[in-house]
C-alpha cells in the first residue's frame, strides 16, 4: 500500500486537475459522465461534488478547483475508493433533494455495494476564510448514529489540526469542528450518505492555501455566484500568486492518514 503521497506527485496532481477537471471553463471534458468512481480496496470513499462548475438552484456556481484533483490522489495513496463530479450537470450535489441528485443516488448505492464505513466529502473555501480546514459532522449527527465510537469527528479535527500545525501556524488559522461550515444543511452529501446509509461521513472544507500547489492556478473559477467580496478576492489572487505545494502534500498525507484510520 501506498501511504505516503509526496512532492514528486503534485505533477500529476496538476496534471489532473488542468486535463480534467478545469478545462471547458471548469466544466470538465465534454464527453465525460457527470460523475466518476474509482475502485479501491480500503472502505472509504473519498468525494469531491464540487470538483467542476455546478449549478445551484438555476444559476452557475463555481467549481471548487483542485478537489477532484485531490479526492483521486488520496483514493489512489491510501487504496480507497472515490467519486468525483467530472462534468457540469444539471444540479449542485451538496444541495438538491436526494430524489433529485444522480450524484447522491449513485454514491449512496455504491456505499450500500462496497460496504464503505467511512465517506470523506471534501470541498473548497476561500483564501480568506477564518479556518485553514474545517470539519463538519453537523454537529455528530453524521458520525454518531453510524458508530459505535462517538467523538470519532473530533479525533478526526485533531488529527488534522496535527498534521497540518505547522500550516496553521504559518497563516494564523485554525482546523474548526463543527464551525460555519458544520454540514449541517439537510441534503450536503455527508448528512444523506449518514440518513440514507447508515454510514459515518464527514464534511472536510479546505482553504486555497492548502489546496491549490501552482501559480498557473491562479485564475480563480468563475460562476453566476463569484465566492468572493471585495474584501476577500484581493486575498485569494494574492494567495494564488505564492502557491505552497508542500501544504498540499500535507493535506493529501493528512487525509489517507484519516481514511486509513477508519
Amino acid at each position: 500500500m501506498n501511504s505516503v503521497f509526496d512532492i514528486a506527485g503534485i505533477g500529476d496532481l496538476v496534471a489532473c486537475e488542468q486535463n480534467r477537471f478545469s478545462v471547458n471553463d471548469y466544466r470538465g471534458l465534454p464527453d465525460a459522465p457527470e460523475y466518476e468512481f474509482v475502485r479501491g480496496s480500503v472502505p472509504v470513499l473519498v468525494s469531491a461534488p464540487h470538483a467542476v462548475t455546478h449549478i445551484r438552484a438555476g444559476r452557475i456556481k463555481p467549481s471548487e478547483d483542485y478537489t477532484g484533483a485531490i479526492a483521486l490522489a488520496v483514493a489512489q495513496t491510501a487504496e480507497c475508493h472515490a467519486i468525483v463530479a467530472a462534468r457540469t450537470g444539471e444540479g449542485d450535489p451538496n444541495w438538491d433533494d436526494f430524489p433529485d441528485s444522480p450524484y447522491k443516488q449513485a454514491l449512496c448505492d455504491y456505499v450500500r455495494n462496497q460496504g464503505i464505513r467511512l465517506v470523506i466529502d471534501v470541498h473548497g473555501m476561500v483564501a480568506a476564510s477564518p479556518a485553514l480546514l474545517a470539519v463538519g459532522s453537523a454537529d455528530g449527527e453524521t458520525v454518531e448514529a453510524a458508530r459505535k465510537d462517538a467523538g470519532f469527528d473530533s479525533s478526526a479535527a485533531e488529527l488534522l489540526r496535527d498534521r497540518l500545525a505547522t500550516w496553521c501556524e504559518l497563516h494564523d488559522k485554525p482546523v474548526v469542528l463543527n464551525g460555519h461550515y458544520g454540514a449541517r444543511h439537510p441534503n450536503t452529501v455527508s448528512r444523506t450518505v449518514a440518513r440514507e446509509c447508515g454510514v459515518a461521513a464527514l464534511q472536510i472544507e479546505v482553504a486555497t492555501q492548502l489546496r491549490v500547489p501552482v501559480l498557473r492556478a491562479g485564475r480563480v473559477p468563475k460562476g453566476e455566484r463569484i465566492p468572493f467580496s471585495s474584501e476577500q478576492l484581493p486575498v485569494e489572487l494574492a494567495v494564488r500568486r505564492r502557491p505552497d505545494p508542500d501544504a498540499v502534500v500535507a493535506l493529501v498525507n493528512a487525509l489517507c492518514e484519516l481514511a486509513l484510520s477508519a
